[in-house]
């Protein structure tokens, strides 16, 4: 843990180069939500942010309703708690309606369904496109906006590719069938492959308050490993998807250090951060050395 005397403060609008979760201002407010714990809070927190992967791989059941895959695993990662916590803040949020889990066949994680709190479940007889125009937007309130994922503007990047071809996975031909379960199998495989590459554990606590970009970092990989596109966009080229998956999946810790840290040494504003890091990932192994001999000869030669 950084020391804390040696933590410098916010200048101008430092403060927006962060990545953010969401948790609801009305789990806060409302009397009826103020009674679950804020561990359970924090928790359902995260879920949104897996929806942006869901909607990209079109895990949507029969009557359109987006779900996620939220392990207990992945809750113990982030919570850093016990088992038996993870499992009593996932039962507070199910008994207080916050999700809905709807359990698969043997050896499949549960699908979980975040529930909207804001916007009310509307009955057969007002599903029209009239009465949908008055109920609260799809993109939510300013409390809770629909999810996407945490392309937040960061000011310490050089790339503006808005270019979103990264999203390579595509829709399943049926919404909620072996296809969905088949992809999502995959991804949490190469998900564990790549955290095991890049020593995920290790390099996460040796980025400190960088930490946060890790965990974006391998979804992009795993994202961008599981695409069934035969080309990949990197930065407003098209490259083999083949040549890409293997690539990333030569990454290993000192190259995720080396992204990050480039990331912050960047001073342009970003339009796409998703975009700048799967270019910066795929540039890794081709750019590290010379990276770091030229900060060797800036410290011997020029950096008086």
């Amino acid at each position: 843990m950084p020391d804390p005397a040696m933590l410098d403060y916010f200048y101008g609008d430092e403060a927006e180069q962060y990545t953010f979760y969401r948790i609801p201002k009305v789990l806060f407010t409302d009397p009826g939500y103020r009674r679950i714990s804020s561990d359970a809070k924090i928790l359902y927190g995260l879920m949104p942010d897996r929806m942006g992967l869901s909607v990209r791989n079109g895990w949507l059941d029969d009557l359109n309703r987006v779900f996620i895959y939220f392990t207990l695993e992945d809750a113990l990662e982030y919570l850093c708690c016990g088992h038996t916590k993870a499992v009593s803040l996932f039962g507070e949020l199910d008994k207080n309606g916050l999700i809905e889990r709807k359990k698969q066949d043997q050896g499949k994680p549960t699908i979980i369904y975040v529930k909207n709190f804001i916007r009310k479940p509307e009955t057969p007889e007002i599903q029209t496109s009239e009465k949908r125009k008055s109920k609260v937007p799809q993109n939510g309130s300013q409390d809770f906006q629909k999810t996407a994922t945490n392309n937040t503007e960061r000011n310490k990047t050089e790339f503006n590719d808005t270019d979103l071809s990264i999203y390579q996975a595509r829709r399943p031909t049926e919404s909620h069938g072996p296809g969905a379960d088949d992809t999502m199998d995959r991804i949490w495989a190469y998900r564990r492959l790549i955290k095991e590459n890049i020593e995920y554990d290790i390099t996460r606590e040796s980025l400190g308050y960088d930490a946060e970009i890790l965990d974006e970092i391998v979804d992009i990989m795993a994202d961008t490993v599981c695409g069934t596109k035969p080309m990949v966009r990197i930065s407003g080229q098209d490259f083999l998807a083949e040549v890409v998956k293997s690539r990333l999946l030569k990454l290993n810790s000192e190259h995720i250090k080396y992204v990050v840290g480039c990331l912050n040494f960047n001073t342009t504003k970003v339009q796409n951060i998703r975009s700048y890091l799967l270019t910066s990932l795929y540039n890794a192994p081709t750019t590290i050395s010379s990276y770091y001999t030229a900060l060797v000869n800036h410290d011997l030669y020029g950096g008086g």
